[in-house]
């Protein structure tokens, strides 16, 4: 995988002719993937995508939580088949009118030959250009052009919007079916209170990654992934009302684990919402409790396979 970060202008151009969609890609949901099913794979495929999300430039302060982080995006694209992916940053090239994105981005640097788009692409300065105007200069520039219809289903458009409102819904099988995989966080293990361990049930104990996606507040049943061991987890997203409250964490209890893991990398894969999350009387009613989220979580992951890593 090539990956191009930095000022587009200082980019080397690639020399081997691509097969490109362009997009911020949040997800690489089932729409996305069909993009990118169109790749030619006698080019290289490629994608264009953007870091920081383009609303954070256009509006700062009113952008979407992320479902992908732009490492995590160009993992997955990797995995698609994807061989290089340029990583633009939309205040370097907002002022730059259709044609002139055209000329100077993709063909100058990216050498596009091949570019797969849906039907509502919008490009260039004010998002002016569009399917019609892309048609025009395909013909002027002597690129191929393929317009692919968009990915829905009976509830409509599969969208990272949709998607998102699903998560902080605490919906994620449904999520899933949309995006393809289970939704997944990624973050370093910090050390915690350690009341997990102080009541039977240890954890470990993830931060929120910045501008990442958090799914709602509640218990869920996922699956934990450090490094190339992958365990059932009981998971709860929130601020631990039993013992007053505090920032909010993933505090993740791995069924059938138990060794000191504080600074590694853990994945959690959310598969199933179990309860919300509930502030509870007296402590032996909070480790009843969990006993059942447990059980119930055995029994949910019991016919669910987990990500490939």
């Amino acid at each position: 995988m090539r990956a191009l970060f930095g000022p587009w202008s200082e980019w080397d151009p690639l020399y081997t002719g691509s097969s490109m969609t362009v997009g911020v890609l949040d997800g690489v949901h089932l729409g996305h993937r069909r993009l990118i099913d169109h790749l030619d794979s006698g080019l290289a495929p490629t994608v264009l995508t953007f870091d920081p999300h383009p609303v954070e430039v256009l509006a700062p302060g009113t952008a979407p939580r992320l479902l992908t982080t732009i490492d995590e995006r160009i993992a997955i694209l990797a995995g698609l088949g994807v061989v290089q992916v340029g990583v633009l940053d939309l205040a370097a090239i907002k002022s730059l009118g259709p044609e002139e994105f055209v000329t100077r981005v993709l063909i100058g640097k990216m050498n596009l030959e091949h570019l797969v788009v849906g039907g509502d692409f919008r490009f260039g300065r004010d998002r002016s250009g569009d399917v019609p105007l892309l048609e025009l200069l395909s013909a002027r520039h002597g690129f191929a052009l393929e317009v692919v219809d968009l990915v829905g289903d009976r509830e409509g458009q599969i969208s990272s919007t949709r998607i998102r409102s699903l998560l902080e819904a605490g919906r994620p099988e449904e999520a899933a079916t949309l995006l393809g995989f289970w939704y997944r966080v990624t973050s370093t293990v910090v050390e915690g209170d350690r009341r997990g361990a102080d009541l039977g049930y240890p954890t470990i104990n993830l931060r929120p990654p910045p501008r990442k996606l958090i799914p709602a507040t509640g218990v869920y049943a996922c699956f934990a992934h450090l490094g190339d061991e992958m365990r059932q987890a009981a998971v709860n997203v929130g601020v631990r009302p039993t013992f007053g409250g505090g920032e909010l964490l993933l505090e993740a209890h791995l069924l059938d684990f138990d060794r000191s893991v504080y600074g590694e990398q853990a994945s959690l894969e959310f598969v199933r919402y179990l309860r919300p999350e509930l502030a509870f009387d007296r402590v032996d009613d909070l480790v009843s409790q969990i006993h059942d989220d447990v059980e119930q979580t055995r029994l949910a992951l019991s016919t669910a396979s987990p990500n490939v890593s």
